[in-house]
């Protein structure tokens, strides 16, 4: 069960999204999957109220050639570095 879900409107506000670093992680899993130009790589913050789920997961989301693959990472998307990326792209299914 959660016991603190921060609450922007109550003082503790929330890191602001820098577009420029969720461009860098879908570089580097382009990069890292080697994917062709007309690959899609999609970025996204999700949060979840859940029992058991992390509060916010990132997701990176790749769109090729009819066939989507999908990654998730129990932190915010600031938290994510291109090591955790490169170590879970690469990790062998």
């Amino acid at each position: 069960m959660h016991h603190f879900i921060p609450d922007p409107a109550g003082g503790a506000s929330a890191p602001a999204i820098d577009p420029s670093h969720t461009a860098a992680i879908r570089r580097w899993a382009a990069e890292c999957l080697r994917l062709p130009e007309d690959a899609v790589v999609s970025v996204n913050e999700v949060a979840c109220i859940d029992p058991g789920c992390p509060l916010v997961e990132t997701v990176i989301a790749v769109f090729e050639d009819g066939r989507t693959r999908s990654w998730k990472f129990t932190r915010p998307r600031v938290a994510v570095t291109r090591m955790m990326v490169e170590q879970t792209l690469l990790r062998p299914a």
